[in-house]
């Protein structure tokens, strides 16, 4: 990327400075930016005027156990699961047993582990009561259009999606910034860039009410 030369005075010209840096941030974004336009045009979509693009593919299993588990950890040890807290996010829930009302009898409902580990390409649910000899395992895979949606949701994603994902967000604010502030110079005065400023911001606050 070349600056501006300075002037014949020695100063820089700041709006040949800022379309330059415009347009090769804009030039940088352009992939990450058409995967997020994409992936939050289907997400949008996914309940209102459906498009039934995010799809998912969900396997149940029973599995086995040789010994009843004493916590989660050894549960996830006899299931052989890959569930790398690493490469993902791992969640674990303890209900406590209880007493419950069934078929008009007091009965005492067991404990129950549930264990969730989401990636972007995969989802992985472990159930299991205390005392049972079985495990349900329940395995969801995206289809290619739901995990791009899942690193837009950034689902399972570690640190470094997540600053890339904010240095995207911090770039495209400098983008309309900028965007807004050459159109003015080029354009307009500093009174109809004002009074559009406002107007916009204005719309947006309606629009944003009226859809809540």
């Amino acid at each position: 990327m070349r600056f501006p030369a300075p002037t014949a005075g020695g100063r820089i010209n700041p709006q040949k400075w800022l379309r330059k840096l415009h347009a090769w941030t804009g030039l940088a974004l352009a992939t990450v930016v058409l995967l997020f336009a994409v992936t939050g045009f289907l997400l949008n979509h996914r309940d209102v005027m459906k498009i039934p693009a995010l799809q998912r593919q969900e396997v149940r299993e029973l599995v086995s156990l040789a010994d009843m588990p004493a916590t989660p950890q050894a549960l996830l040890v006899q299931l052989a699961l890959p569930l790398d807290p690493e490469l993902g996010k791992l969640r674990t829930t303890v209900e406590a047993a209880r007493e419950m009302e069934w078929e008009g009898r007091r009965v005492r409902q067991p404990e129950r582990w549930r264990i969730s580990h989401d990636t972007p390409s995969l989802s992985t649910r472990v159930e299991y009561w205390v005392g049972s000899s079985q495990a349900e395992v329940v395995r969801t895979k995206p289809n290619l259009w739901l995990h791009l949606a899942r690193l837009h949701m950034a689902i399972g994603t570690g640190p470094g999606w997540i600053l890339l994902a904010d240095a995207v967000a911090i770039a495209l604010a400098a983008l309309s910034l900028s965007g807004f502030w050459l159109w003015g110079r080029l354009h307009g005065s500093a009174l109809r860039l004002g009074v559009l400023a406002l107007g916009g911001g204005a719309l947006v606050v309606t629009l944003a009410l009226l859809a809540g």
